[in-house]
């Protein structure tokens, strides 16, 4: 609570996910980042990001900001998904400084959207008027997918040295 979705409802709010990142060019493979607590929108996201055939990169709510533009500048991430005012944290601010090349769209879960950054809702919008074209786009990334084509990347802590991006693929998952 208070959120419940059944299976045909988390079906359908990830498959939204899936046809924005499409619509926001997001490509099979390309990098794309979850940087949320435990919150409702962030299996929905995941399998959005999955349905559109990009590579999940989850970051740790705890990092701070270098350690964050770190994983997202070594993985290429194209999107952040994030949340603000997670344990007192401004988590777009903390990234704001850094040179971070290949993100292209920083997406607001919950919490005040600063500027350069987008609100969920404004995100998953931006597919008005072309659901089918979408849709259907995300149907052949579906079929295309395959046991051993990357899902997950996933970084190590970093304890004795930095950290390192360990590949996981759909095969491994599941």
């Amino acid at each position: 609570p208070p959120v419940r979705l059944s299976y045909r409802e988390l079906a359908d709010e990830a498959r939204a996910v899936a046809r924005a990142l499409v619509a926001a060019g997001v490509a099979p493979g390309d990098r794309v980042s979850i940087w949320a607590p435990n919150i409702w929108e962030w299996p929905v996201t995941q399998l959005g990001i999955h349905l559109a055939g990009a590579v999940l990169v989850p970051l740790n709510t705890r990092y701070k900001g270098h350690e964050a533009a770190y994983i997202l500048e070594r993985s290429g991430a194209k999107v952040l998904f994030t949340v603000e005012g997670f344990l007192s944290n401004d988590y777009v601010t903390m990234i704001g400084e850094h040179d971070l090349p290949d993100l292209e769209q920083i997406v607001v879960l919950r919490g005040e959207v600063p500027a350069g950054a987008h609100s969920c809702e404004a995100f998953l919008a931006a597919t008005d008027g072309r659901t089918g074209e979408l849709d259907a786009e995300v149907d052949r990334r579906i079929a295309e997918l395959r046991p051993d084509d990357l899902s997950d990347l996933l970084f190590t802590s970093g304890t004795t040295g930095a950290p390192k991006g360990v590949m996981c693929t759909h095969g491994q998952t599941v």
